[in-house]
């Protein structure tokens, strides 16, 4: 486990490609939290906003295109789209006062979230540089968050249902429509946070108790748990291409989680932390580097 260091004080990784460049957001002499990229030639740089003071990156593709928010002139957030030869892009709304950007396939395709007209509801979008800004609906009632792009299009996220029992279940919406991938046994929620070109999603499923278990999706089987024995915790939070599955997980006992790469359906390997007590992973490249943040004391 590398330190990748801060600009200011706490910094989080939370995307990487397969150059090894990494994206997140650290915390400012100002209090705002700001969107890095970090390279191993040139360590962390700041990537700047839209006019305002804060912003964060979320995720990069092998292009090196950085998506996430930032602040305007007016203060609200809003989606970007950043690149070394074009700097920071606007993505607008779909109407509403806010949006950000969650995620970037390799055709530059990006999904997030924004608020609707009137600002009451968020709908899942996805963006293309030809289609601009498209809302991508909900499952039921009003509102969708968006998470995980593939190079298809496919979006995963969380949308409201009917339910006043699980009112939120995991998404994914292809071209051809959105799909509820409910929950897993006895589960109250799910989220669906990233999936990879062949389509296996994964996130993670709610219990009544408060305690949530990773999943990995297909369509030939269905959700599945990723929890393995001795395990009280655990969220899945991405996958590479070859399946592995990045995120972390509380051992039963522990005061505290650790980040973790699944090595099997039901075997997890523990990543260690920078010094402190806590860690978790965020991104996953296809090489096998993994991104996250660790308490370091």
């Amino acid at each position: 486990m590398q330190d990748l260091g801060t600009l200011g004080g706490t910094s989080m990784a939370m995307g990487i490609n397969s150059s090894g460049q990494v994206v997140g957001y650290y915390l400012a002499a100002s209090g705002d939290t700001r969107a890095f990229l970090w390279t191993q030639a040139t360590g962390m740089q700041d990537l700047g906003t839209l006019g305002g003071s804060a912003g964060a990156a979320a995720a990069i593709n092998d292009a090196g295109q950085v998506v996430g928010w930032a602040t305007t002139v007016a203060g609200t957030a809003h989606a970007f789209l950043w690149s070394a030869s074009t700097g920071m892009k606007d993505l607008g709304t779909l109407g509403g006062k806010a949006s950000g950007a969650t995620s970037i396939n390799s055709a530059g395709e990006v999904a997030g979230t924004s608020l609707k007209p009137g600002n009451y509801y968020d709908h899942a979008f996805l963006w293309s540089s030809k289609t601009g800004m498209t809302d991508l609906g909900a499952l039921a009632g009003r509102n969708s968050f968006a998470f995980g792009v593939n190079l298809a299009g496919s979006v995963v996220g969380e949308s409201m249902t009917t339910s006043s029992v699980t009112p939120y279940h995991a998404f994914l919406r292809t071209r051809q429509g959105i799909t509820d991938l409910g929950t897993l046994p006895e589960g109250q929620n799910s989220n669906a946070v990233a999936l990879n070109d062949a389509g296996t999603v994964v996130g993670w499923s709610y219990y009544a108790s408060g305690c949530c278990y990773a999943f990995q999706w297909t369509a030939a089987e269905g959700m599945q748990s990723l929890a393995p024995p001795g395990v009280s915790f655990s969220n899945a939070d991405a996958i590479n291409s070859n399946g592995v599955i990045v995120g972390s997980y509380l051992a039963i006992g522990a005061l505290e989680a650790h980040a973790a790469v699944w090595t099997g359906p039901n075997q997890v390997e523990d990543l260690g932390v920078l010094g402190g007590s806590y860690s978790t992973a965020t991104g996953v490249n296809d090489a096998g580097q993994v991104v996250g943040y660790s308490t370091i004391q």
